[in-house]
């Protein structure tokens, strides 16, 4: 039994670092369609076939170790399942931090209408700085003008109020009651 475990292991792992490094190098994508769902397990996620993989070898390596130091069957079972389990949790939530800025290149300025930010490099009464919003969940840096045409400082929290050409006009948070 702990051979087989240490086996399954070792494959469900190879297999799982071999698809982690075909993501992060290739880009190599694998969508599943199941009956009339698509289930995304593309390289930038976690997905179906990772998750599983992540679940097996875990909870298979946790058994083995289990299994070797003569516990309970049940007992090393349930502590794999559960240890598969979080190992599962605990990767996808490392995948989501990494990929939290992952830029959609699909954007207009249009789509930082009414989004809140901070200045990033002074704006001037009469001039343009730059201020940094999130637009469809990623963090831009956009060309701005003070709408109001006083001097916006550093750090001071924005929200876009209208979009001309390539900037955005913005006014200080404490502003937009005002409208």
């Amino acid at each position: 039994m702990i051979t087989i475990l240490t086996w399954v292991s070792i494959l469900a792992g190879g297999i799982l670092i071999l698809l982690f490094l075909l993501s992060l190098i290739g880009g190599f994508d694998l969508d599943t369609d199941i009956g009339s769902t698509e289930v995304d397990t593309d390289g930038g996620g976690l997905g179906l076939i990772k998750g599983m993989l992540t679940f097996v070898s875990v909870g298979s390596w946790v058994m083995k170790i289990l299994l070797g130091s003569q516990q309970n069957p049940a007992i090393a079972a349930c502590i794999g399942v559960i240890s598969g389990l979080v190992a599962f949790a605990i990767l996808s939530k490392l995948f989501q931090l990494l990929l939290r800025n992952e830029e959609n290149v699909n954007w207009s300025m249009d789509d930082a209408l009414f989004a809140r930010g901070n200045v990033y490099l002074k704006i001037p009464a009469e001039g343009t700085g730059i201020v940094n919003v999130e637009v469809n969940g990623v963090n831009r840096e956009l060309k701005a003008k003070s709408s109001d045409h006083v001097e916006l400082k550093t750090d001071t929290a924005i929200t876009v109020v209208s979009v001309e050409g390539e900037f955005a006009h913005v006014r200080k948070e404490s502003n937009i009651n005002q409208l």
